[in-house]
């Protein structure tokens, strides 16, 4: 993939919009002047979570035994049924942002923004296949300018939500989020197809023979 597609992948992947969605509710108990403050804190241990899992990608493969072929399917799974929770509210699944929308009295720290909202599932898994992928190859640098890319877009919509959401209004926001959702569900079954494909291309032992012999 090139570089702008790798970003915009990880954009929409990321779903700062959808963030900044639900940004407000979740920081009612912040004073207005560390707003941005808790945003940028929140922000960059969500990027040191996404480099961890760059950079580990394959090490975490290896010891668990998995293929790439899994993490793309189970990687496409998760993020489809992120996007269906986006796309239909009303049956929106465990793993969906929906489910951390619940009012803390306290300031958020780590939890829910960065994780799992901004570096949840679905990023991880995207950041993890793509990691193994291209470690040790040149592309690995372009794709680290992808996630920086990706990430400081995310920053500004975030830092700037506030007065989008009052330019869109409720029903703008969720039409953009739907929006992203629907987005979401077409890259979940590409990934999916992908990763189907290269199970059924990859050869594997022939497990019934070896138990008769």
């Amino acid at each position: 993939m090139s570089f702008l597609s790798m970003t915009i992948l990880l954009l929409i992947v990321l779903d700062p919009i959808g963030l900044a969605v639900m940004i407000p509710s979740l920081m009612k108990n912040v004073p207005k002047e560390r707003f941005n403050l808790v945003i940028v804190r929140e922000m960059v241990i969500a990027l040191i979570i996404l480099l961890l899992f760059l950079f580990a990608g394959s090490y975490i493969l290896d010891i668990l035994g998995l293929e790439k072929a899994t993490l793309s399917i189970s990687g496409a799974i998760m993020l489809f049924l992120i996007a269906l929770g986006m796309v239909f509210p009303g049956i929106a699944s465990a793993t969906s942002a929906e489910s951390n929308k619940k009012e803390d009295p306290h300031e958020p720290f780590i939890v829910p923004i960065a994780v799992p909202l901004f570096a949840g599932p679905s990023g991880i898994a995207v950041v993890l296949l793509h990691g193994a992928e291209i470690a040790q190859t040149s592309n690995l640098i372009f794709f680290i300018g992808s996630i920086l890319t990706a990430w400081a877009c995310s920053l500004v919509i975030l830092l700037v939500g506030p007065k989008l959401l009052l330019y869109l209004g409720e029903r703008g926001s969720l039409a953009m989020e739907r929006i992203v959702g629907i987005l979401l569900i077409l890259i979940a079954v590409q990934m999916f197809f992908n990763g189907l494909t290269d199970y059924m291309q990859t050869p594997h032992p022939p497990v019934a023979n070896s138990q008769m012999q």
